[in-house]
């Protein structure tokens, strides 16, 4: 049976930091680098979106957009823009406004139960 490693890696200069799962905020793709937010600091991943996703989704993450992961436990609001547009407020120290795409909205209201 594997071990399950439950670290997430990030390499700052030159060494590999490694983080718990639930000190992460949030995860944004930005122009092909996954950034992880912590703390309002953010720390570069060698893995892809997708790669975080299939390893954070037993911790609570939620794809939220495309390029988009957000930690469940550190929202704090959902807030609606547009008719069609919404956005996740965080309980971070930037109070984070991370964006919730339309087709997301519908799984996210299921997972919450309302």
């Amino acid at each position: 049976m594997p071990v399950r490693f439950e670290k997430i890696p990030t390499k700052i200069n030159e060494k590999i930091v490694l983080f718990d799962p639930p000190e992460i905020d949030y995860i944004e793709s930005n122009e092909g680098l996954s950034l992880l937010h912590i703390k309002g600091e953010s720390f570069p991943s060698v893995s892809t979106l997708t790669e975080l996703e299939a390893r954070l989704l037993p911790f609570g993450f939620f794809r939220c957009h495309r390029s988009y992961i957000v930690n469940l436990q550190k929202v704090r609001e959902v807030i609606t823009w547009t008719r069609n547009s919404y956005s996740l407020v965080l309980d971070d120290t930037q109070k984070s406004t991370i964006p919730l795409s339309k087709s997301k909205m519908v799984e996210l209201k299921e997972m919450l139960g309302l």
